[in-house]
């Protein structure tokens, strides 16, 4: 591929269109060395000046990020967490409903089996609190494929309940509580009751019953349950996933990948919350 293929290439990413560019994805997944840097540096510009590429209304970033995550690159690991960590207004309108949907997974993907930077993500407190909601995900995700992490991340989840780490109606609480569900709370139900007692859970969000039916499963099922929901939510199929996020709809990819219910709500209720903010694209 000539460095003029790569700028026609990104060019066409960053258009505004009603076409999904299978071709030119296909071409890009067979192009990983050449193309990353530049992939990169566009996350790198939603980054360094994130009004600017919202009032200019491009797309690459889309592509961008999902081609990175279906690399597996971690030289992209930063960039993303900088993308995202703009403010409100523009992650909105930038990235839509991406940030409780693919955010989890281009962390966890990109991490290169660290996680002190998505812990520095979930304590940030400057940081919107979906993006936050999103990194708590991206932990769990590590825990369902590397289980020996799972004591230091439940460690680290219980360590969050003092009530400073976020606004006391933020969806925070609500989403940690159901993170440690996913772990199994079985060493965390006196920290989950004591946070309900202080008002920092709504019921609405998680129930004390959510949580003792979580605690009625063993470990193993826990554990089981947890890597059967995060596979669901990893792409299977990157040109589904990217049209699915890009509002492309043709007919062999109008379906959103499969997720099984469960019993938490965090998800259903970031997922509404952003689309009632929701820019003009990006959503499902």
């Amino acid at each position: 591929m000539s460095d003029f293929d790569v700028k026609a290439l990104l060019y066409a990413f960053d258009q505004m269109g009603d076409t999904y560019l299978r071709e030119e994805v296909e071409e890009a997944l067979q192009h990983r060395e050449e193309l990353t840097p530049h992939l990169i540096k566009i996350i790198e510009s939603v980054a360094d000046n994130p009004l600017l590429y919202s009032l200019e209304q491009r797309n690459a970033h889309v592509y961008a990020a999902t081609l990175l995550s279906e690399f597996g690159e971690p030289a992209a690991h930063l960039p993303f967490i900088r993308a995202f960590s703009i403010p409100e207004e523009q992650l909105v309108d930038i990235w839509g409903d991406m940030t409780t949907e693919t955010l989890p997974t281009l962390l966890y993907r990109t991490s290169d089996g660290s996680l002190d930077t998505i812990k520095n993500l979930v304590v940030h407190r400057n940081v919107d609190q979906f993006v936050r909601c999103a990194a708590m995900e991206a932990l769990s995700y590590v825990v369902a494929f590397q289980p020996f992490h799972r004591d230091e991340v439940v460690r680290f989840l219980q360590g969050l309940f003092t009530g400073n780490e976020a606004e006391r109606d933020s969806y925070y609480w609500g989403n940690l509580a159901a993170t440690l569900c996913d772990l199994h709370p079985g060493e965390s139900m006196d920290i989950l009751r004591r946070a309900f007692e202080e008002g920092l859970i709504h019921p609405t969000f998680i129930s004390q019953e959510n949580i003792d039916q979580a605690n009625a499963k063993t470990l193993e099922e826990a554990m089981e349950r947890l890597r059967s929901w995060v596979t669901s939510r990893m792409p299977a199929d990157v040109h589904a996933y990217i049209s699915w996020f890009t509002e492309f709809h043709q007919d062999e990819l109008d379906q959103p990948p499969v997720r099984p219910a469960k019993e938490k709500k965090k998800d259903d209720k970031a997922k509404n919350k952003g689309k009632k903010k929701s820019g003009k694209k990006n959503k499902k």
